[in-house]
């Protein structure tokens, strides 16, 4: 999708962790993402469909400016 520009994730323990979205304006975090998540996502034919689907409002976000 032309509106991410990256992602990445962190996890302590291999099964939740830290999701980080960037976009042109803002950089997004997701708290207590499950990895399968994350791995779905650096798979998915297209991100902005698999965030908007799997991610978006489904878990804890802070916005970072």
């Amino acid at each position: 999708s032309s509106w991410i520009r990256g992602a990445t994730y962190f996890s302590c323990d291999h099964k939740t962790g830290y999701f980080f979205l960037q976009t042109d304006k803002q950089e997004y975090i997701y708290q207590n993402v499950p990895i399968n998540i994350w791995l779905g996502f650096k798979e998915a034919d297209s991100f902005g469909k698999y965030y908007n689907e799997q991610i978006k409002d489904r878990y804890s976000l802070q916005i970072k400016h």
